[in-house]
């Protein structure tokens, strides 16, 4: 059984409120682009838009199941508007990123997934041919860490084939530049082989927006929800 499983960053999912802390002070989920979205009910429709479109990216991968995984004290019914029943949420659990992500892995293998593809919710001009090339990488023998890096020094993408899940997590400076680097070490220590993805750029700060919102000018198609929500909040 092949699981991707979108991992989001924020309680905050609810329509009228995937996973995001919040700086000191700043309410609501990407509390980076409040410089130029202040509203934190824009930036949380913002973030809707980019997990619709992560969402139809990895529906369309042949024979993958699709999961969602949501912050502590978040409400699966909430996601029922994206077409996400609340049996296909998972819940997160762990103190850090770190730990969650174990966790994630760690959880699906013991439910029967044979390859787990872990993906962020923020990278809404990721394709599908990306994550076919993950799950393909996932067949060799033995079997590696596949890695899609992000522009900011962290990671977009994690792959993994079970059951066991190697301890990538240990150790790693989370949310910071050195992310992937650490990561990287990490699958070194335990001797696993590691494939690299394209590279990809995160939406966290308002210079992303303004490059995201050019290139959907271009090519609305390519995110299709993120495209329509720029386009009537230009």
């Amino acid at each position: 059984m092949k699981v991707v499983v979108v991992m989001t960053r924020a309680p905050e999912i609810a329509p009228s409120a995937v996973i995001t802390v919040g700086d000191a002070g700043v309410q609501g989920p990407k509390t980076r682009l409040a410089p130029v979205l202040p509203d934190p009910a824009a930036r949380q429709a913002l973030q809707r838009a980019f997990l619709a479109d992560t969402l139809a990216t990895a529906r369309a991968v042949p024979g993958a199941i699709v999961r969602v995984a949501i912050a502590p004290g978040g409400d699966p019914a909430s996601l029922a508007d994206l077409g996400v029943p609340a049996g296909q949420v998972i819940t997160q659990r762990g103190d850090t990123l770190g730990d969650r992500e174990q966790a994630l892995f760690a959880d699906l293998f013991r439910r029967g997934a044979r390859q787990m593809v872990l993906i962020g919710s923020d990278i809404p001009l990721l394709t599908t041919d990306v994550l076919v090339q993950a799950f393909a990488a996932l067949d060799a023998s033995p079997s590696p860490v596949v890695i899609g890096p992000a522009s900011d020094g962290g990671y977009y993408l994690l792959g993994l084939s079970g059951p066991l899940v190697p301890d990538l997590f240990t150790g790693v400076r989370w949310s910071t530049k050195y992310a992937l680097m650490d990561t990287l070490r990490r699958c070194e220590f335990a001797e696993r082989r590691t494939v690299l993805l394209d590279m990809l750029d995160d939406v966290d700060d308002p210079d992303d927006l303004a490059r995201l919102r050019e290139m959907l000018r271009e090519d609305p198609s390519r995110a299709p929800a993120t495209a329509a929500w720029l386009q009537a909040h230009r």
